[in-house]
Order: C-alpha cells, then sequence, then structure tokens
C-alpha cells in the first residue's frame, strides 16, 4: 500500500510539472496565437508534450505535440514569404519534429523539405541537410543500442561453431606407423675396430717355420 502511495505521489508531482508547461503557455503567451506570443506558446506546448510522453501519458503528449504543431504552422501564417526566412525555416523544422513525434510522416517530411528550402535562402547549408536527414530518416527504426542475440543469430552461430568442428576432425587423418630403424652404425664401428682373428697357418707356412727353426732363422 506505501509503495502504492509513493508511486501516485511521483506520478503527480511528474504530471504537475507536465501541467506547469501547459499553465506557462497560457499565462506567458494567452489562450490563443497571436503573433509573435504564438511561437513562445508553441515552445511551451512542446515541452508539455515531451514532459508527458516521458512520464508515460501517451495521450497527453499527442494532445500538446499537435498543438505546438498548430501554432508553429499558424505563427509563420503571420510572416510573409518574403518575410523572416530563419524564423519561417526553425518553425517548419519544429513543426515538422511535432508531426514526426505524431507519426503524420507525410505532413512532417512537407515541412522538413520547406524548412531545407527556407534554410537555403538564408545562406545555411548545413542546417538545410540536418532538416533534409530528418526527412529522410521518417519512419526508419532506432539502431539498437547493444548487442541482441536474436534464435536466428543463435542457430547461425551453432551451425558455424559445428561446421568448424567437423572441418578440424577431418583434417586429422591418423598418423602412419614409421617403420623401425635399426642403428647399425655402432655394429658397423665394432666390426671395423675388432682385430681381425688370426689365420691358421698353410702347410707350407708350417713347412717353411720348421725349416727355419731347424736351421736357426727363426
Amino acid at each position: 500500500m506505501r509503495k502504492l502511495v509513493v508511486f501516485l505521489l511521483v506520478m503527480s508531482a511528474a504530471f504537475a510539472t507536465c501541467d506547469e508547461y501547459v499553465a506557462s503557455a497560457v499565462d506567458n503567451f494567452g489562450n490563443s496565437c497571436t503573433y509573435p506570443s504564438c511561437f513562445g506558446a508553441a515552445g511551451e506546448y512542446s515541452k508539455a508534450a515531451l514532459c508527458y510522453l516521458n512520464s508515460g501519458d501517451a495521450s497527453g503528449a499527442n494532445t500538446y505535440f499537435q498543438k505546438a504543431a498548430d501554432y508553429y504552422l499558424e505563427g509563420i501564417s503571420y510572416v510573409g514569404p518574403s518575410g523572416d526566412y530563419p524564423l519561417r525555416a526553425q518553425c517548419y523544422e519544429a513543426a515538422g519534429d511535432m508531426l514526426a513525434q505524431l507519426k503524420d510522416f507525410p505532413s512532417a517530411s512537407q515541412y522538413y523539405t520547406l524548412a531545407a528550402e527556407e534554410y537555403l535562402k538564408t545562406g545555411k547549408p548545413s542546417d538545410a541537410a540536418e532538416a533534409t536527414v530528418k526527412k529522410n530518416s521518417l519512419g526508419m527504426p532506432k539502431a539498437p543500442t547493444g548487442f541482441v542475440l536474436s534464435s536466428q543469430s543463435l542457430a547461425i552461430g551453432l551451425v558455424i561453431v559445428i561446421i568448424a568442428i567437423a572441418a578440424f576432425l577431418y583434417s586429422r587423418k591418423p598418423e602412419e606407423e614409421k617403420p623401425v630403424q635399426m642403428d647399425f652404425s655402432t655394429a658397423r664401428v665394432e666390426s671395423i675396430e675388432r682385430p681381425a682373428e688370426p689365420q691358421q697357418p698353410s702347410a707350407k707356412d708350417k713347412m717353411k717355420e720348421k725349416i727355419r727353426k731347424k736351421y736357426g732363422l727363426a
């Protein structure tokens, strides 16, 4: 119960703040749009609309977005085609902003175009380009502020991982058994270094040895 009371108090304070913008528009600029006070009233109504929007009151927001747009456009009607170009450009752009909030994209596009034309008349190509960017972005979804994983992206990622694992396993062929190589170097050296066994004397040599011994030649 206490939380509900606190919530209602906070919401009432928020709406009271929004109502203050409406009251400011009426108190400071009157109930009707008269030149040039209607521009100030339009600014207060746009603040009220944004306040209601942020407070979750879509109905109140739409009411004052429309009222602000009407005041901006009515104010322009007091300024003839040969009048204050900068003021006309800014009001056309502001009216486009209000109508874009209402998702009236055709009307918003029209006023952004008029704003760009008026800015070019006053030698402000950068402001004209900004109005054109707003026009071209009407109705486009906003880019996500963070990375969001969808089920589709997860499925694609899983398939990629499976393919990578399969490719890795396929590339690993079993190693062929290498034949055991015997080192014959040691045996070869031993056979070379081992002294040759003495040969048995032949019968002829035995006879020669016997003669040398007999005659003292051995």
